[in-house]
């Protein structure tokens, strides 16, 4: 086993009210402990954020909805591409109107490149890509 594999499994991560934690890990006589690192390095981490969920309201009368300052977490530039999605799935519900589905399904997929592109890219425009490494 190589010297870096062998260093990471000497280590544990966990996430916790939007932080994380690194602890080297220790085995001593069938008890494992955790302790703090020894140094501090800076820590790169690339991830899939999932939106979180709209809250419902409850409102003296009885209604209830979705509050009108909420807004999902997906840039504002691929909004468009939620409702041409929706609106596909609309004309998917009458056969007879398939040509326009189709159509919106088109624009939608034409969006998810774009967003791909975006997501692939640092802020300032420069490409990056991510290397898999097997620890």
């Amino acid at each position: 086993m190589s010297d870096v594999k062998t260093n990471a499994l000497k280590h544990g991560w966990w996430t916790e009210r939007d932080a994380i934690a690194i602890v080297k890990r220790s085995e001593e006589d069938d008890n494992t402990t955790y302790l703090s690192v020894e140094e501090v390095k800076t820590v790169n981490i690339h991830a899939v954020k999932k939106d979180e969920s709209f809250v419902a309201t409850t409102g003296g009368d009885g209604s209830g909805g979705i509050r009108m300052d909420e807004s999902s977490a997906i840039p504002e530039e691929f909004h468009e591409a939620l409702a041409n999605y929706a609106i596909a799935k609309g004309y998917e519900l009458k056969p007879r109107l398939i040509r326009q589905a189709s159509y919106f399904k088109d624009l939608f997929n034409q969006d998810v490149r774009e967003g791909k592109r975006y997501a692939n890219k640092g802020r300032d425009g420069t490409a990056y890509y991510i290397q898999g490494n097997d620890f």
